[in-house]
């Protein structure tokens, strides 16, 4: 094997360890622009998956912001229909069966809400809270009033102010938490 390596000219060994040298510095070549690529795909894949985490939390968002708003509206039809009651214009199961029909039209889902605040804002749930806490006070005076109703004293206008105040600090509550909603929303 060395009388053959002998045998061989220089020129044609130096062609070799060119060809050699060539082909190594190609298959490095390959290697680091392969590992190039890769990262670059890496990046913008997580870059994608990010917008989309964004996408779905801002759609999300949007979602809440408009249950929201249909809940506040479907409070302030429940509070007309019982300020009839509580006026006299119409009984208490006339009021009953209204809201029983306006329950059909837009069914809130409260666990959709719960779901929504506690996975995509959860900074925001003190502001829900505050929500809840002024929708107790409305269901309080609401229940005040039926406990009356239900011993005789159908006259309810006592309850109308407490009652109406009560719905403009829900009302102002729900566009508070909404406002920051759009605020997050945007930032998302």
């Amino acid at each position: 094997m060395i009388e053959i390596a002998q045998s061989v000219d220089s020129k044609t060994w130096i062609g070799l360890v060119g060809v050699m040298l060539g082909a190594t510095i190609g298959i490095i070549g390959v290697f680091l622009s392969n590992k190039s690529s890769l990262s670059r795909l890496q990046l913008q894949l997580m870059h994608e998956k990010e917008l989309n985490q964004d996408k779905v939390k801002r759609e999300r968002i949007e979602e809440l912001y408009v249950i929201l708003g249909h809940w506040v509206n479907d409070f302030f039809v429940i509070f007309f229909k019982l300020s009839l009651v509580m006026k006299g214009d119409i009984s208490y199961n006339d009021y009953l069966d209204d809201i029983t029909n306006e329950d059909k039209k837009h069914d809130i889902d409260f666990q959709r809400i719960e779901m929504i605040m506690n996975i995509y804002v959860p900074e925001l749930k003190p502001a829900y809270e505050v929500v809840l806490s002024n929708r107790e006070k409305i269901n309080d005076i609401s229940a005040a009033h039926k406990e009356e109703y239900k011993k005789g004293n159908i006259d309810g206008e006592r309850f109308l102010k407490p009652s109406a105040a009560a719905h403009l600090v829900l009302e102002k509550s729900v566009d508070n938490l909404r406002l920051e909603l759009a605020k997050v929303a945007t930032n998302a």
